[in-house]
Formats: C-alpha cells, sequence, structure tokens
C-alpha cells in the first residue's frame, strides 16, 4: 500500500492557539508515513490550510492519507467540511457558502476521514487530568463543563449525551454528577443567548443545591479568546470558579489521534 499520510485537521485561530495544537502533534507517534496539520481558520489557514496540507504529505510520498479530525464533535458544520474536503460529502455546509475558502485541491490518492473526539476514552482521561489539577477545594465543588457547541437543536443533544458519557470517569472520581453547557456561538442570537441562560440556571441550581460555588471548566482544543474573553463574560455573576484550561496539548489527546488513525489504516487496507 506504500506510505499513509496523516493529516491532522483544526479549527485554527490565532498564532497561540494554533501553538497548542501544533505542541499536541509533536506528541503523536505515526510510524506509517508523514505527518502535516492543517487549519481551516485563522492566521495560520492560508499557509497552513488543507491544501498545503495535503500537498505536504503527497511531496512526501504519502499513497494514501488518513485525516482525524481535531475536534470535540462529529455533529456540526466543520467537521462536515472536513468529510467535504475530502471526498465524503458532496456537499459544503451552508454556513461556509459565504466565506471565500479556496477550493480543495484534487488528490490522486484515497483519503478517508476518522470521526472526532465525541465520546472517546481518551477525551475523559483529558478532563480527568485537567480536573485533578484543580485546587482541592475546588475539586470537592460540582462541576459544569462548557463546550461550544454546534447551530442546530439536534447536533446539540449530541453534543452533551456525547461529553456526558466520556466525563462518567470524572464524575465517578468526583462523586458528583457533571453537568455539561453549550456556548452555541455559532448560532443565531436567540439561540445563543437561549444557551447561554441554560448554562447560568444550571450554574446557578448546582450551587443552591450544594450550598458552594460551582468549578467550570472548558472542553475546548485549545486556549484562545473563547476560553479567555467569551466563557467569562458569559459566566460574570455566577457563584462560579473557572478554570481556562483546554486539551492540547494532553498526552491522553495524542494517543486518541494514533488510536483512531490505526484503527482506520486498518479498515481500509
Amino acid at each position: 500500500m506504500g506510505q499513509t499520510g496523516l493529516l491532522v485537521v483544526a479549527h485554527g485561530a490565532d498564532a497561540g492557539w494554533n501553538t497548542g495544537v501544533r505542541d499536541l502533534v509533536k506528541q503523536v507517534r505515526w510510524d506509517n508515513g508523514p505527518v502535516a496539520i492543517a487549519f481551516l481558520m485563522g492566521s495560520e489557514a492560508a499557509a497552513d490550510g488543507w491544501n498545503q496540507g495535503i500537498a505536504r504529505l503527497l511531496v512526501a510520498g504519502a499513497k494514501q492519507i488518513i485525516v482525524v479530525p481535531l475536534m470535540v464533535s462529529s455533529h456540526g458544520s466543520h467537521y462536515q467540511q472536513v468529510r467535504h474536503y475530502a471526498g465524503e460529502s458532496a456537499e459544503l455546509p451552508a454556513a461556509f457558502h459565504e466565506h471565500e475558502a479556496p477550493a480543495p485541491i484534487p488528490v490522486p490518492v484515497t483519503v478517508t476521514v476518522t470521526a472526532a473526539l465525541d465520546d472517546a476514552a481518551e477525551l475523559g482521561e483529558a478532563l480527568l487530568e485537567r480536573w485533578r489539577a484543580l485546587d482541592e477545594r475546588d475539586r470537592r465543588r460540582p462541576l459544569v463543563l462548557v463546550a461550544h457547541g454546534p447551530s442546530t437543536d439536534r447536533e446539540a443533544a449530541l453534543w452533551v449525551r456525547n461529553i456526558g458519557a466520556a466525563a462518567e470517569p470524572l464524575s465517578m472520581a468526583s462523586g458528583h454528577p457533571v453537568a455539561v453547557g453549550l456556548l452555541r456561538d455559532d448560532a443565531p442570537p436567540p439561540v445563543r443567548a437561549a444557551a447561554i441562560d441554560s448554562l447560568r440556571q444550571t450554574i446557578e441550581r448546582l450551587a443552591r443545591q450544594s450550598g458552594d460555588s460551582v468549578s467550570a471548566m472548558p472542553v475546548l482544543i485549545s486556549r484562545g479568546g473563547i476560553t479567555q474573553v467569551t466563557i467569562p463574560k458569559d459566566l460574570a455573576g455566577l457563584p462560579v470558579r473557572y478554570a481556562p484550561a483546554s486539551l492540547t496539548p494532553l498526552p491522553a489527546i495524542a494517543r486518541w489521534i494514533e488510536r483512531v488513525a490505526l484503527a482506520k489504516l486498518a479498515a481500509v487496507q
């Protein structure tokens, strides 16, 4: 079959956000061929976007390519964007029609896409590691996980279900149920407002029930404007202790990339 290239695709943002992804991918062990990174948006998308990542793998001798979307969920427009670029989906999500993204280059080899993190055990391991790094008093508090979330209600329910399933080990370790809230930052303003209202009500309810503040952690790939600005603003005035850590560059996420890429390689051989 020849060399199998591995392309890790992330949303992309500013240089600091992208550094978290690069530091993660450096930990990935892939002995089957070359490895590249692609950013869909942000400051490095022009120089290190989908087309550039694919081209680098081809130049390095890849005879087939496995794409791992470094995303929290497979249920959203960016995941479908990746599948469209890979030729697995004929339709580009409507949300991207207004963006002037370059068309994907023709690829003379097979390109296959894995699932995103979804309910992966490695996501649970990463969240547990982040929780264990909290102050002891914060670990005794109820916990809310805050994720970006999609635009549609159907997909939002899948995000909540999958993150909740992945967080079961964390819930067992803490002795408390773990709640999941979504920002739905790209949804229409009324939908986003309702999501934030629901998140705030969840925190207030848990605080009343426990008689204590609530701990909150993001479920986001890397640190940037959402972890540092958006979430603190959305949680302002609440009895909450917020820890703005991200999933990168935790080793558990690197191990997940390896696992799903190897599983996909075995499936296509």
